[in-house]
């Protein structure tokens, strides 16, 4: 028997969201169902791959959905009364054990057969969020409590999860308007848009005919990172309390100077020049490098000396090279400060940083050699040098040495490692002092180092833990994983994501073409897989030719994301088409090789950025020009005034608006 609907085709009334939530996977389906029947008429949007079920819906029929006989509708009625009856005699111990045998009954007949699908809330009264996406790729695998925005339809049928950023792709697009407060609803575009390349887009709208608008995360003045935002997601209670245990049971009282300083692998990973000594020989220093000599028997490690040590660079036709060192003793008295003559000519002084000007130079005779042989007789093997990133001084000063302590390992940025804190804010957070500040009493490495002795001094006095940030966060690769059914993940990528190191599997691509070609093998032997296309990015303004849109890109590429205003030119129509056609094709050929019911997400992540990024780039300038010359030198277009903050906000404001689709293969 088939039923006609007595809604229209493509919306979903409340009476079709109880309907069909009748029937759904979910975990807490019948959580859903009440929701949806308390919620008033709350409209939801059907998202499906399957053309039957759309062709089905759009004649007014209810596919393989049949209602029940009268007589069996009353019989189960009477069944359902019977039970509740019998149900008032249960204990709560027996009424836990019924809901629990059901709530399993329930996934297995759903694991059975099926088709899952989405329905999208059409009236949800909030804009989606980014962290919405992450918590629908979490409510996917694993089981939490049921999302507000969107019903899932046979959840536990949906075997993977693909979520597919797609930088390049704007509201305006789609005929949004980011600036409407009302545009929250999920927007029927592939019948209203007909011109330009977005319309083109075939493949699009075959798979998603609806599109729900988004919004990152971000201040006023900048917008917080759209990947983070996504992969990132706050740690439970539990376990926030699991690793501030495992940490206070590391964490060792009364730790000497020693028990601060970089091990090896630390070392490695911020790419210290190391000591042949430490590497067995097998990586010799190389010509015009220094290394302390190691010691027969050197003094016990907790009577080691602190040296603090600070350089000024330089820019010359070679890269950086050393203008001025500063070595000081525990005590903050300068036992060496040196200006230094680069061998190669300069090109930039970095003046705003190093203080260092032609007329500073002028007359000076130290050379690195110089500096070289004044090192290796004040850092024995019994000093630990202290310095702030001090693997650029090292390799600067082409040297190596084995006993470090970092301010940038010692303290935390406030969000936590691998995040690093500036010197400057260390200095005002935990000494209360200003410096920095500009000027003729600027970047100096004499202040610089005193600075990070005392840091370091007061860290000794008050232990381990001081100065430390934890974020309270772990990636959707880390959560997913430790599900009691764990998942797996794969990260296909052309940049080093945050946290990508917690996926099951990460390949690096310098392509669209690249992740196109990986991702039926990840897609294959993961649960959840992150991927990225770039090549839409070209309409946000490409790489000029005196730029470098990336690592190891071609301009052409447009792949432009991190690429600075000042650096980017407006693309052709013809590129932007040429682009908006390969991607087109690359999601055909995604959705071609994706297993059977896998869930596909994709996002824009953000909206155009060029406005703000304009605009935060001559904020910059001005703070820098402000802190080295008088205001009334500098020209009135490199001015941050209050229009300009203004123009700012509404970047940033048109930045923070993106995108969002849903559809299960």
């Amino acid at each position: 028997m088939v039923k006609k609907r007595k809604f229209a085709p493509g919306v979903w009334t409340e009476e079709a969201f109880r309907e069909l939530a009748s029937d759904s996977s979910d975990t807490n389906g019948t959580q859903e169902t009440e929701q949806s029947s308390s919620a008033g008429d709350k409209d939801t949007v059907a998202v499906d791959l399957d053309t039957t079920t759309a062709k089905k819906a759009a004649a007014g029929v209810e596919g393989d959905d049949s209602v029940e006989a009268p007589e069996k509708k009353q019989k189960l009625e009477e069944d359902d009364n019977g039970a509740s009856t019998s149900q008032e005699k249960m204990s709560r111990e027996d009424k836990r054990k019924l809901k629990k045998e059901k709530k399993q009954n329930v996934k297995h007949s759903q694991l059975d057969g099926g088709r899952p699908s989405f329905l999208l809330s059409r009236s949800h009264h909030v804009k989606l969020k980014l962290k919405d996406l992450r918590d629908l790729v979490i409510y996917l695998l694993t089981e939490t409590k049921t999302l507000p925005w969107m019903m899932v339809k046979n959840k536990f049928n949906i075997q993977k999860v693909v979520l597919l950023y797609v930088g390049g792709l704007e509201p305006a697009h789609f005929g949004v308007d980011y600036q409407d407060e009302d545009a929250r609803a999920p927007v029927a575009w592939a019948s209203t848009v007909t011109e330009g390349p977005i319309a083109e887009m075939t493949n699009l709208k075959r798979f998603f005919d609806v599109v729900s608008p988004m919004k990152a995360g971000g201040e006023k003045n900048k917008i917080y990172a759209p990947v983070s935002q996504i992969l990132n997601i706050p740690l439970s209670n539990s376990e926030k309390a699991k690793r501030e245990t495992a940490r206070a049971k590391a964490r060792m009282p009364n730790m000497k100077r020693d028990g601060y300083m970089l091990t090896l692998q630390e070392m490695r990973e911020l790419d210290f020049p190391l000591p042949s000594y430490l590497t067995g020989g097998s990586a010799d220093l190389k010509a015009g490098w220094i290394e302390t000599d190691q010691v027969p028997d050197p003094v016990s490690p907790e009577k080691r000396k602190l040296v603090a040590m600070d350089c000024e660079m330089c820019i010359t036709s070679e890269g950086s090279e050393l203008t001025r060192i500063s070595l000081l003793g525990e005590d903050g008295e300068v036992i060496y400060d040196e200006l230094v003559l680069p061998i190669n000519p300069i090109t930039d002084y970095l003046t705003q940083y190093s203080g260092m000007t032609e007329e500073r130079l002028s007359g000076v005779t130290t050379r690195l050699a110089d500096v070289q042989m004044k090192l290796k007789e004040l850092i024995t093997y019994d000093t630990i040098l202290i310095g702030h990133s001090l693997e650029n001084d090292m390799k600067v000063l082409k040297f190596a040495h084995p006993f470090i302590i970092d301010t940038t390992r010692a303290y935390h940025h406030t969000r936590g490692p691998p995040s690093r804190p500036s010197l400057k804010w260390l200095a005002h957070r935990w000494l209360a002092r200003k410096i920095q500040i500009g000027g003729e009493n600027g970047h100096n490495s004499v202040e610089d180092a005193l600075t990070c002795m005392d840091l370091i001094k007061l860290k000794i006095e008050q232990g381990q833990g001081f100065g430390e940030y934890y974020n309270d966060q772990e990636s959707v690769f880390s959560r997913i994983s430790r599900y009691n059914r764990p998942k797996t993940s794969a990260v296909v990528d052309d940049e080093f994501i945050v946290n990508c190191e917690d996926a099951t599997t990460y390949i690096k691509t310098t392509s669209d073409a690249e992740v196109v070609a990986a991702l039926p093998k990840a897609m294959r032997e993961h649960h959840f897989v992150w991927a990225r296309l770039r090549d839409l990015e070209i309409g946000f303004g490409k790489a000029g030719p005196d730029s470098k849109a990336g690592s190891g890109h071609h301009p052409d590429q447009g792949r432009t994301g991190f690429l600075p205003y000042e650096n980017r030119v407006d693309a052709t129509e013809q590129e932007i088409q040429e682009a908006t056609q390969s991607v087109d094709r690359s999601l055909a050929a995604i959705v071609d090789a994706m297993p059977p019911n896998t869930a596909f997400l994709v996002t824009s992540g953000q909206g155009d950025p060029r406005d703000m990024l304009k605009y935060q780039d001559l904020q910059k300038r001005y703070q820098t020009l402000y802190n080295t010359v008088s205001i009334s030198s500098i020209a009135q277009e490199d001015r941050f005034d209050d229009e300009a903050q203004a123009a700012l906000e509404l970047g940033v404001e048109r930045a923070k608006h993106g995108l969002c689709f849903f559809m299960v293969k």
